[in-house]
């Protein structure tokens, strides 16, 4: 046989576990209750879609920037009125050196024909040159080594021979060192005048021309200044003499043919 089955008893609880229960029923009723309020309560309030939303901000005030202090006053010196005599000054513009001259278009010169003079007799007496004197003897003292003894006076002075030899004084003559073309004179070329002249040149050592004048003319005075200006200007090789150049004196005689010029 089975044994008798017995339904299990429920030990009864003490005073102190009794009031801990009730506590807990009693706080899950207080949450209860709060949490049915707040599920009650209203929706808050929200914007209606459109309204415009301002937003403001708080900030602090700040300071006033400082003002600079303004700088002190420059005093103002009224400038002195010019006298109503005085007019300005005008600086000296720069020039140039040379100033640019246009020269009108000129035909041609007609080249005057230059025969050669045959030599003529020394009509001028040549100076016999100064003896060369012998140089002053040094000093019987010694002198110092650093000093230059200076040649004579009359040693520099016999050395420049100062003669103007003519034709048949000098082995070689002198010869122009280009084309000498005198200009034919306005006034004789319309007048269809023909003419010639002697012209006499004296030469230096280096063949510049140091002065010319006119022996003869015919007629005279007509082509005068034209023979003049040509051969003033005009440079020669100079005359030689012992294997030196010397100076010379030397006759040209300048032929001025108008009709020559015109069958050309």
């Amino acid at each position: 046989m089975s044994p008798e089955f017995k339904e299990p008893t429920i030990p009864a609880a003490s005073p102190a576990v009794q009031r801990m229960l009730l506590a807990g029923w009693i706080s899950l009723g207080v949450h209860a209750a709060l949490i049915a309020l707040v599920q009650v309560a209203p929706p808050a309030a929200t914007t209606p879609p459109g309204a415009p939303v301002i937003e403001a901000r708080l900030a602090p005030r700040q300071p006033a920037p400082a003002v600079a202090a303004p700088p002190p006053a420059v005093p103002v010196v009224a400038a002195p009125e010019a006298s109503p005599t005085e007019s300005p000054r005008l600086l000296p513009s720069a020039l140039p050196e040379t100033l640019p001259v246009a020269l009108p278009d000129m035909a041609p010169p007609k080249p005057a024909t230059i025969a050669p003079v045959p030599p003529a007799p020394a009509a001028i007496a040549s100076a016999p040159s100064a003896p060369a004197q012998p140089a002053a003897s040094p000093p019987t003292g010694t002198a110092a080594p650093d000093q230059a003894t200076p040649p004579p006076a009359a040693a520099i002075t016999s050395a420049v021979d100062l003669t103007y030899y003519n034709a048949r004084e000098v082995d070689v003559h002198p010869r122009a060192l280009g084309q000498v073309v005198p200009d034919y004179p306005a006034e004789a070329d319309r007048r269809r005048v023909s003419g010639k002249l002697l012209l006499q040149l004296k030469l230096q050592a280096d063949g510049r021309v140091s002065d010319l004048q006119v022996l003869k003319a015919s007629p005279p005075g007509v082509f005068d200044e034209s023979a003049l200006q040509a051969f003033r200007s005009a440079r020669f090789a100079p005359a030689q003499k012992n294997g030196r150049p010397v100076r010379a004196l030397v006759q040209i005689e300048v032929v001025y043919d108008w009709e020559g010029q015109m069958s050309r």
